[in-house]
């Protein structure tokens, strides 16, 4: 695939019905809709665009009958190394009056704000405001505290209002463009800590009439002109841009910055855009990945019984920095939280049901053991979690068998909910 991005958007610009098409009727991208705007992203079973179409379909917002281009964030790019991204191919882009940038690759969400029909409209890659979730996309009660559904949009606009209010009324100057900017978030962490910073930063800006990106330079103007946060340049040493990488990198070693951006362009066109990201980062990113909840409770459950916070620290402090860096340990904590919430709402319903079934076996008018089971039976069937109450008469009823039937922290509360009468 081309990843050019200048040769990019002039098939975009040039064949907008084609692309748009090939992107709405692509059963690998998810379309959502509110008034008559359609926005496309990648499904999961979308790792990476396999096809051309598919690099704009990262958060691309057109309209239907005809087809036509509405707002464009950041085209699809790739980290030094991947799709044989090379310096050398970075290099064959510097040509007489060619420019390249290191732009600050910040660690939070990006949002693009766009005005259609009068009206501004916020967006993520993959939420326009206005969309309602259906029902299978609603929030999952079951995941850990920091992978819960946050409102971005709601934080994006509020943020907005409070600091740049411009950028929620229309704005003659931005009639038919679209400003890429990074939501800096306390309660939306990832990696690197901005120190409970809250902000809106903007990005790059797409002109949807030229089908181009705004050159840097005049991003920082606009910036300055109406008094925006925008990202900033590094300016590492060297010659060569080898050297001006491996420059930036070794600054960036040891801190938990993400990295940059290069962006190459020629005239007033971006051409380039590839993302150069520390080792530091690349690494912490790989053990977050490894930091889920299912693998957390793995681990405690693999305990003779279930650890205060203090002991579980403790052992994963001893297993090295390596392997646990400190700015791990509190997203550990969550998910130690999390877990041990459910267990005591197993155990309350364990309790519960111990106490009910207790009942029911004081009353039964049976004798015989098999008359008995029979009674209790019949008796169960018409009680909530019969299958904890035949678990209760056989002495078999543990926090254990109460995991085995609801086996996340929502059908436990659901349980609890119908059992409370």
């Amino acid at each position: 695939m081309r990843l050019r991005i200048d040769h990019l958007l002039a098939t975009l610009r040039d064949r907008p019905e084609e692309i748009l098409a090939a992107i709405d009727g692509d059963p690998l991208l998810l379309k959502r809709e509110v008034n008559g705007l359609v926005l496309a992203n990648a499904t999961k079973a979308l790792f990476t665009p396999l096809v051309e179409h598919q690099l704009f379909a990262k958060g691309i917002i057109y309209r239907r009958d005809p087809y036509r281009l509405v707002s464009l964030p950041l085209i699809k790019i790739y980290n030094l190394g991947e799709r044989n991204v090379t310096v050398h191919d970075l290099v064959s882009l510097q040509v007489p009056g060619s420019r390249a940038h290191f732009l600050r690759k910040f660690d939070g969400t990006m949002i693009q704000r766009f005005q259609h029909d009068g009206r501004v409209y916020f967006s993520t890659r993959g939420m326009l405001e206005g969309v309602v979730l259906p029902t299978s996309e609603a929030q999952d009660e079951d995941a850990p505290p920091q992978a819960r559904m946050f409102d971005y949009l709601a934080a994006a606009r509020e943020t907005a209002r409070a600091m740049y209010p411009q950028l929620v009324e229309p704005w003659a100057e931005l009639e038919g463009v679209t400003l890429i900017l990074e939501l800096l978030h306390p309660e939306a962490r990832v990696i690197t800590d901005y120190k409970g910073r809250r902000d809106l930063v903007l990005l790059a800006a797409f002109d949807t009439v030229r089908h181009a990106y705004w050159p840097y330079e005049r991003l920082r103007r606009f910036a300055d002109e109406h008094r925006l946060a925008a990202t900033d340049a590094f300016s590492p040493g060297g010659p060569t841009l080898a050297e001006q990488i491996d420059s930036l990198l070794a600054s960036l070693a040891g801190t938990d910055e993400e990295g940059t951006v290069l962006v190459v362009e020629h005239g007033d066109e971006v051409v380039y855009r590839v993302k150069v990201k520390s080792q530091d980062y690349l690494r912490m990113l790989k053990l977050m990945v490894r930091c889920t909840y299912p693998s957390t409770v793995e681990m405690l459950d693999g305990w003779p019984s279930f650890p205060d916070w203090p002991t579980f620290e403790a052992k994963l402090q001893a297993l090295g920095s390596e392997k646990v860096p400190e700015e791990l340990l509190g997203l550990y904590r969550e998910h130690y939280d999390a877990f041990a919430a459910y267990l005591a709402d197993c155990e309350i319903l364990r309790a519960r049901i111990q106490v009910r079934a207790e009942e029911l076996r004081r009353n039964l008018s049976a004798q015989d053991s098999r008359a008995m089971r029979k009674e209790y039976a019949q008796r169960a069937l018409r009680e909530p979690c019969p299958p904890l109450f035949f678990s209760a008469f056989d002495g078999r009823l543990t926090v254990d068998r109460v995991r085995e039937l609801f086996a996340t922290h929502s059908e436990v509360r659901e349980a609890l909910r119908v059992t409370n009468t």
